[in-house]
């Protein structure tokens, strides 16, 4: 083994193996790493480089938040197998006084050193895993995103089983590996997702009939693998997956919560190509929840296994959740909590660069006990499929929202309006407790009052972005378009909504969401680019007199 100029460590054979992501991306990456000034795991600089999903996947701030939620003991000693281009390894380099990091790929292998080059507390090596014997044990190994490909760079009858054994034979007595892998059953592919190495759709599924080069597994085959080999296997679950993370729940926290709507707010990715899935998936989240089997058909997992018993990491919380589609002050970190006393909670931590605030909106942190029911909007979703019911009908759980919105309204120069502090007030984050309407995630503040009326436009706009595009939707929802509609669901509700209310909705919207999100997000700011357009629609047409 020798350490070459670009600072590997190296052993011959190394360099046959073949897995890259084309010459073309490693080149724009290599680019990128020369270039850049921050090398973090939370850099947001990386993330302005971001052009497909390739590079998404190498310099997303969300690759780390796979692990955020964890503490490790600093001393721990680490190894990593499978670095990639080093998306991982910087945040293990931010971690641990000592990593090492192994790629068998010598092109990936030297971007991991790029983005590792001012940390000299990593070494990275160009090898075969399995054919190094290191003197000295490791206390955690990470494994992230490699299992599933065993059988390219292992041979023998079971290749999965012969990682296993080398990674025990490389532990300490105390030592954990820390897996990420996709689920075989993960319910995306069932919706019509392909699977995330093929992109052929329900191979999986049907257990890989057609190829034999990678495979996931289960959560049961996977946990009776992992046992084998070592004491425990605890099974975290990343959501939409490990790839691109927002939100870890332990598995305690699915044996204790309703989390299906939660979980559905994390939108699952197809990386090969969008597709329309066949069913609607929040529906089924919250019925496999309902049934006690959600955590069956996550698309991710991440499991510790091991001696549980260990003191170099800890996950202490039931369940951690990151808002990374803003700018960096209005970012925020929450995490679901048990009490002594058995109660759950929510405390949303503010970014750690302080409180966001401009001149329009502020964001507070705060703590609140977990609600263990359906939100009122999720209790009109579950109607909106019985095609002939009456519109009334189907938004009967939004008349409690809109007495409480009328119960903290005041008049003011003949309007009725409420406190900026429920511009969230929505009917996604509220929820009927003891007969009353409560509202959660009471994280903004808008420095100013908004009109009833312009709440219950944007209560309902949130309400059909969620239902657009579903199959067999009533009738009432599937015609016209979303200004009309939202003056249907006005009159139900008591409110006439007319086109001031409309457009003071867009201006607020435009203004909330251009302060608030990120501004190299270019999804976010085509949305304030079409508000924009639409209010200008608006003025022009009264100037025109039409």
């Amino acid at each position: 083994m020798w350490l070459d100029a670009n600072g590997i460590w190296r052993i011959e054979g190394a360099e046959k193996f073949s897995y890259s992501d084309g010459e073309s991306h490693e080149r724009y990456l290599r680019e990128v790493l020369q270039k850049a000034s921050d090398l973090g795991s939370d850099s947001y600089e990386l993330e302005g480089y971001i052009c497909d999903w390739v590079t998404e996947y190498h310099l997303s701030r969300k690759r780390s938040q796979l692990l955020r939620g964890f503490t490790f003991a600093r001393e721990a000693k680490v190894l990593e197998v499978g670095c990639g281009c080093g998306a991982i390894t910087r945040f293990l380099g931010e971690t641990f006084d000592d990593v090492v990091a192994i790629e068998g790929s010598l092109a990936r292998a030297t971007l991991a050193r790029m983005r590792t080059r001012d940390q000299p507390n990593v070494s990275v090596l160009n090898a075969p895993f399995q054919e190094i014997r290191f003197k000295a044990r490791f206390d955690i190994i990470f494994c992230i995103g490699v299992f599933e490909y065993s059988k390219l760079f292992v041979g023998g009858k079971d290749p999965h089983d012969s990682v296993l054994r080398c990674f025990r034979d490389m532990l300490a007595p105390d030592g954990v590996v820390v897996m990420a892998i996709e689920n075989q059953f993960g319910l995306k592919y069932f919706a019509s997702s392909a699977e995330d190495h093929n992109n052929i759709m329900f191979d999986g599924l049907e257990g890989y009939p057609r190829h034999d080069t990678h495979r996931t597994f289960g959560y049961g085959e996977l946990k009776e693998q992992l046992v084998r080999h070592f004491n425990d296997a605890c099974f975290y679950f990343p959501y939409p997956d490990y790839k691109l993370t927002a939100c870890v729940l332990s598995e305690d926290a699915f044996n204790r919560m309703n989390l299906g709507e939660m979980v559905g707010n994390f939108a699952p990715r197809d990386y090969s190509k969008a597709r329309t899935p066949v069913f609607d998936q929040r529906l089924v989240l919250v019925e496999l929840a309902r049934n006690r089997t959600l955590h069956l058909f996550a698309n991710s997992f991440l499991v510790v296994a091991g001696n549980l018993g260990s003191a170099k990491m800890a996950f202490g919380q039931l369940g951690i959740l990151f808002s990374d589609r803003r700018r960096k002050e209005y970012q925020t970190v929450t995490r679901i909590e048990a009490h002594a006393d058995g109660s759950l909670w929510m405390r949303k931590l503010c970014s750690a660069s302080g409180s966001g605030a401009s001149d329009r909106v502020k964001i507070e942190g705060y703590q609140e006990p977990w609600l263990n029911s359906d939100s009122i909007q999720m209790r009109v979703l579950k109607r909106v499929k019985r095609r002939k019911i009456p519109l009334g009908d189907l938004l009967a759980p939004c008349e409690i929202w809109m007495r409480k919105i009328q119960s903290i309204a005041v008049m003011k120069a003949g309007e009725s309006v409420v406190d900026g502090r429920y511009v969230d007030a929505i009917w996604a984050n509220s929820f009927v407790k003891d007969g009353e309407c409560v509202f959660i995630d009471k994280e903004w503040l808008w420095k100013g009052e908004i009109r009833v009326n312009v709440l219950v436009v944007r209560s309902a706009y949130y309400f059909l972005n969620e239902v657009r595009g579903m199959r067999d939707l009533n009738e009432q929802l599937a015609k016209g378009g979303t200004q009309a509609i939202i003056r249907k669901i006005g009159r139900v509700l008591g409110v006439e909504i007319g086109p001031n209310d409309w457009r003071d909705f867009l201006e607020l919207e435009s203004k909330f969401v251009g302060t608030v999100t990120a501004a190299k997000r270019r999804r976010s700011w085509r949305f304030v680019t079409k508000i924009k357009r639409a209010i200008a629609r608006i003025r022009s047409a009264k100037t025109d007199g039409s």
